[in-house]
């Protein structure tokens, strides 16, 4: 099993300051992971209150709705490789809640 140490600039409730908060996540050695499969895997495992940009048709690289911020770079959560140590922010300052921007 390989670790994936995660921090996420988070929103602060009522419009304050964020905070970074740190997840670990859990993939098998073998398997291809994208930045996009971690979020997905702490909304459902760890934090249902993140929030990020996910839908049914992403994964295509065509929409750029994924986008994020990936150790200061903008990249697409859904065709990025997962890194075993990552700070994803938003990539925007126009924020709605936490990774998720208005576009």
């Amino acid at each position: 099993m390989k670790e994936y140490h995660v921090t996420v600039r988070r929103s602060a409730p009522e419009g304050g300051e964020g905070y970074l908060q740190e997840y670990t996540v859990p993939f098998p050695d073998d398997e291809i992971v994208s930045v996009l499969n971690v979020l997905e895997y702490i909304y459902r495992e760890l934090d249902p209150t993140l929030a990020f940009f996910d839908h049914a048709a992403c994964r295509q690289a065509a929409c750029g709705k994924c986008m994020v911020k990936v150790d200061g770079a903008v990249k697409l959560a859904c065709k990025e490789p997962a890194h075993e140590t990552m700070l994803l922010e938003p990539y925007s300052t126009r924020v709605v809640r936490d990774l998720l921007c208005e576009s």
